[in-house]
């Protein structure tokens, strides 16, 4: 956000003229008095991160860039860009926000240049009357071409007297402004990282678009970009070298067989750009995108850089992921997936190990023509984009989910919805690979807050998901946990048996059992294509908390209490195939010789006990860390 530094420092009780730059360490409070609702506003802090007055010549460099603590996302507010290069300064017609009679919050004001008062000033009458007068509260403001809306400059009214009159600062200045705010970064600071996929039903077309200004050092002739493909994601790393060993991205010409093209724009003017490759391996290839010519990009100058290219869905998976580099201001991410198909289209963050792995929040959805848009925007101001994390898209399409009655291969059609799959899961493992400590959720902390509902709401869309391939029986409760979608956060959800409600555990442990087991089979969506009989206590009471992290304790008996204990097991990284689980003599069985046992009635559950006796537990189960 631009603003006069004169403003700045009225608000911090300096005098108008103090050069002195402000402390990063101070913020100032910014009231938003036309977006809020009515007799409000809308109240953010922000830090001053460029400014530009000097002793010498505060007036001429009457300039400060703030940074918002929050962004101003949902109000209505949108960026304008700015014109430094404007010509003709005499007569330009223009908008501005000025006093109005009568009107505190001001107008609408039409005016026009009038040429330039000394350098990066110029001079505004307003159309109407003739002399646009000062008035407190005004600097700062935007002066604007009606019909494009581009910003030629900004208000400025740093005397109070009843007869001088605003001038405007030019739109050259605030772009040495907004220069200076990337200068203080090093590298290349991307002002706006934005990319889409497409799909067709057989190949993807990505496209990347940079904006982008060289934040100091030496000119640039080059700019480096890698593709990298996995067909599997999460625990398929050793499936991904395997497929893409005989599915390689290129096998000649790798800019030939990706068709891949990229653009420049620097001072208004797109060439294409000369595309090399530099390593090529069956998974990832980097380029270097060489500037037209012999041009540099220079320090201070600013570019827009685009590439695309298009690969088979035999290569690429069902996902679009992308790696927040710092000093990123602003990224943007679109899916575009044929309405055909049905596309479910959901979104999880992490950081580039793919520890601390959880639910994206505010994907949108929208339709355009026979595409369903998938799409997720965040400016550094909203999230914190300093912090290196990667961002991911993940989709399926219920059109090519075959019904789980004809299908073999279970792993497959749970590991599109997001589920982790394990392999061999034989009894005596001491065990698994999903994570094994998960992390309590902290309620005296927002983030995590936040972090239970969406991760709940997640556990509920996946559950969905699952009951929507596979018909389970009513009796049967079903339960997911956070751990088996790669989330290492205490917390699960289990379906009441008959029902379709979930019990919502956050932070859940056992603090009571009953002495009296029941020896039953059961199943688990990390492998689903078996069946085992473990011995579970008939009864349990757990303690937990809600979503909103009040204190529950709830008594559970039968097929639930069996559920709960099985999905607390997984917040410990314990499976019921485990040797301290599954009895010695039993052993898992697959799925069709289960359903023949229990079409057949070859097998009857035990009678629930008459009589239960409590006892306290030992903590062992779900054993987690802080």
């Amino acid at each position: 956000m631009i603003t006069c530094a004169h403003v700045v420092n009225a608000a911090l009780g300096r005098p108008a003229r103090h050069a002195e730059p402000v402390p990063r360490n101070i913020r100032v409070s910014l009231h938003f008095a036309l977006l809020g609702p009515p007799n409000s506003w809308i109240e953010r802090s922000a830090e001053v991160v460029a400014w530009l007055p000097t002793g010498e010549s505060f007036d001429v460099g009457d300039v400060a860039v703030l940074r918002l603590g929050e962004g101003l996302g949902g109000s209505g507010a949108e960026p304008l860009r700015i014109r430094a290069d404007l010509n003709d300064r005499y007569n330009a017609a223009v908008q501005m926000w000025g006093p109005g009679h009568g009107r505190d919050l001001g107008r609408h004001v039409r005016g026009s240049l009038l040429g330039a008062v000394g350098k990066h000033r110029l001079q505004v009458d307003e159309t109407v009357l003739r002399v646009f007068r000062v008035q407190s509260g005004f600097s700062g403001g935007p002066v604007w071409d009606p019909a494009t809306s581009l910003v030629f400059g900004m208000l400025q009214a740093i005397t109070t007297d009843g007869s001088a009159e605003v001038l405007v600062l030019d739109g050259a200045l605030l772009e040495r402004a907004l220069a200076a705010v990337a200068t203080a970064r090093p590298g290349l600071a991307l002002l706006h990282d934005h990319g889409e996929v497409h799909y067709d039903g057989s190949h993807y077309a990505l496209r990347q678009r940079r904006l982008l200004r060289h934040g100091g050092g030496s000119p640039r002739a080059k700019y480096e970009m890698k593709v990298s493909v996995a067909r599997f994601l999460n625990d398929e790393a050793s499936r991904n070298l395997r497929h893409h060993a005989r599915h390689p991205l290129s096998v000649g010409d790798p800019v030939r067989d990706i068709g891949l093209q990229a653009w420049c724009t620097v001072d208004d003017r797109t060439r294409p750009m000369d595309v090399k490759a530099t390593k090529v391996r069956h998974e990832e290839i980097n380029f270097d995108l060489c500037f037209p010519g012999s041009g540099l990009l220079t320090p201070g100058q600013q570019a827009v850089i685009e590439y695309r290219y298009r690969v088979s869905d035999e290569i690429w998976g069902q996902w679009y992921k992308r790696n927040v580099k710092p000093n990123t201001d602003r990224l943007s991410i679109e899916a575009y997936l044929p309405a055909e198909l049905e596309p479910e289209c959901w979104g999880m963050t992490s950081l580039p190990s793919e520890t601390d792995l959880e639910p994206l929040s505010d994907v949108e959805t929208r339709v355009e023509g026979d595409r369903i848009v998938y799409s997720w925007d965040r400016s550094a101001e909203e999230e914190n984009l300093a912090e290196e994390r990667r961002v991911r898209l993940d989709w399926f399409f219920w059109r090519r989910i075959p019904d789980s009655s004809e299908c073999d291969d279970a792993a497959r059609v749970l590991r599109q919805f997001g589920i982790r799959q394990l392999r061999e899961p034989a009894r005596g493992r001491e065990s698994s690979n999903l994570p094994t400590r998960t992390r309590l959720i902290d309620f005296d902390s927002p983030h995590d807050r936040q972090l239970a509902v969406r991760v709940l709401a997640h556990l509920r869309r996946v559950a969905g998901w699952v009951n929507r391939y596979h018909a389970f029986k009513p009796q049967v409760s079903m339960g997911i946990a956070a751990p088996q979608l790669g989330m290492a956060y205490a917390i699960a959800i289990v379906r009441q048996p008959g029902s379709n409600d979930y019990l919502e555990l956050v932070n859940p442990s056992v603090v009571e059992r009953t002495d009296e087991e029941v020896l039953d089979f059961e199943g688990c969506l990390s492998f689903f294509d078996v069946r085992g009989r473990v011995r579970r206590p008939y009864g349990l009471r757990v303690r937990h908390r809600t979503a909103q992290g009040a204190d529950r304790d709830v008594v559970l008996t039968g097929a639930l209490a069996r559920s709960v204990a099985h999905e607390i097991d997984h917040l410990g990284g314990k499976l019921y195939t485990d040797a301290d689980r599954m009895p010695s003599d039993e052993a898992p069985i697959g799925v069709r010789q289960y359903r023949q046992l229990r079409d057949s009635d070859r097998f009857t559950p035990l009678a629930p006990p008459r009589r239960l006796t409590w006892r306290a537990q030992e903590h062992r189960d779900g054993a987690r860390s802080g």
